[in-house]
């Protein structure tokens, strides 16, 4: 058995090459070892350095519509991240939004990106 923490990221959603993308792309190369879950991963829309990456989805990710429409799936997100579980001993949420309600079996540290632009540019965004 390994005295290695076991390290996890949650994500709100990986469809896009934003910031908050960025900023997990740079996690994952000081951990790269770490799992990711996230509600969507759309790996054509995302940087290439996420294609090695264990990244775990929500079911919706199933759905072709959802993972372009993202932001159709806003009023079940937090009923649809707080439903999933990480085994580790450290997560670290990097979320605007939900990615902070996945439960997990260790600590938990968030990193909050910015405040959730849903909230405050509701119509632009939905």
């Amino acid at each position: 058995m390994s005295d290695q923490a076991r390290v996890a990221f949650t994500h709100d959603h990986l469809v896009t090459r934003g910031g908050a993308d960025r900023v997990l792309v740079a996690m994952l190369q000081a951990v790269p070892e770490a799992q990711v879950v996230t509600s969507f991963y759309e790996p054509e829309g995302n940087f290439r350095e996420l294609a090695d990456a264990d990244i775990r989805t929500s079911p919706l990710n199933r759905s072709r519509f959802l993972r372009s429409h993202h932001r159709a799936s806003l009023p079940a997100m937090p009923l649809i991240m707080s439903s999933l579980k990480v085994d580790a001993d450290v997560v670290v949420s990097g979320t605007s939004g939900w990615a902070q309600g996945i439960r997990t079996s260790g600590r938990k540290v968030v990193y909050f990106h910015a405040p959730a632009r849903w909230v405050y540019e509701r119509v632009a965004y939905v």
